[in-house]
């Protein structure tokens, strides 16, 4: 009996021991939020509740749906989706958490909620978008570590196309308890997607990238020492046409000019690592930062040379060819993972 009694405590102690690193892998121990600012971005493929809406296409995320999107499958998603960003916090809210995919004010509303991350007490900005599926672009932030002081959105419009509806830009210029010295320039993307082939919707992409690249200079020709932060699902590679050669986000150089823009993504990108699959591992998921982050000596600064992809094995599922990718929510049938993007996120530090 007491060999029993020993054997039990060991095996609750291991599950315990477990238990409190699951999600928080990557090997990295807690996080000082008082030096770093964790920046987040995640698609989340969906984040629709189960009422319909008559003012948008959300016919597939409805209980009477050809695969009916239920109450029970809306609470897994958002237990889903805040077990990720409880993770990305590595045992400390993530201060800033820009989103893509959501429905409306009221599923974020629900996401915050959540039992996971309640107790990080997350505000909301968001705008609804004239995307015809009703998908937006949101932020999540914790008070305690940004403060906006300014929001909009930036709309992208297709003069050769007037009648499809996109996402817009939001736009966030924010600051940093400890240092509102140094103004942040957020900006959240979900540009067009290859629908129809990545050739003929490119120059949907191009006139998303060209709107925001106006919006950058506009903020530079002002304060040439801005700190500007770009984030989205860009429906592109970096080194597409629209990110590289219209927006101007380049690989890192060794001596980063101030008013460049350098995509944290490329040393990935080149590895082959991405963020979406489909036949192949894809980058559309990306965070750009202008020079002025590295260059600064106090302050909110970057010393690091790329972004992270939270890539976590319980993510994903491994398919029949013995591949892990995302594992995600529904397509043809209900699999009710967490989405088919996984999140790339970086540290600001705070200097």
């Amino acid at each position: 009996m007491i060999l029993l009694m020993k054997t039990l405590k060991l095996t609750i102690a291991i599950l315990l021991f477990l238990s409190a690193f699951h999600g928080y892998g990557q090997g990295k121990e807690k996080r000082d939020k008082s030096q770093y600012l964790r920046v987040v971005f995640y698609n989340v493929e969906n984040l629709f509740d189960t009422i319909d809406d008559p003012l948008i296409n959300d016919a597939d995320f409805l209980p009477d749906a050809r695969i009916p999107w239920t109450g029970e499958r809306y609470e897994l998603k958002l237990d889903r989706i805040s077990e990720v960003i409880e993770a990305l916090g590595n045992k400390a809210p993530a201060g800033i958490v820009g989103l893509c995919e959501v429905e409306n004010q009221k599923v974020l509303e629900d996401l915050v909620r959540s039992p996971r991350i309640l107790r990080y007490q997350y505000r909301i900005i968001h705008y609804d978008s004239p995307d015809e599926r009703g998908i937006d672009n949101a932020l999540l932030y914790d008070p305690l570590q940004f403060q906006p002081v300014h929001h909009a959105v930036l709309p992208v419009i297709f003069p050769f196309d007037a009648e499809d509806k996109t996402r817009d830009i939001l736009y966030i210029k924010g600051i940093h308890p400890k240092r509102k010295k140094d103004t942040l320039h957020l900006y959240v993307n979900h540009w067009p997607s290859r629908y129809g082939g990545m050739e003929a919707s490119e120059p949907k992409r191009v006139r998303a990238a060209e709107a925001l690249h106006r919006h950058v200079d506009s903020i530079l020709a002002i304060r040439p020492e801005s700190l500007l932060l770009i984030m989205g699902d860009f429906n592109d590679e970096p080194d597409n046409k629209s990110m590289l050669e219209v927006l101007q986000a380049l690989p890192l150089e060794d001596d980063p000019a101030n008013h460049k823009l350098y995509n944290l993504m490329f040393p990935a990108y080149k590895r082959g690592e991405g963020t979406i699959f489909w036949r192949d591992w894809d980058m559309f998921d990306q965070i750009i930062l202008n020079g002025w982050f590295w260059n600064k000596k106090k302050g909110i600064v970057f010393k690091k040379e790329e972004g992270e992809i939270f890539s976590e094995e319980w993510l994903m599922f491994r398919s029949a060819e013995g591949i892990l990718r995302p594992n995600r929510t529904l397509s043809r049938e209900y699999y009710g993972g967490y989405s088919d993007h996984l999140p790339v996120y970086i540290d600001l530090m705070i200097k």
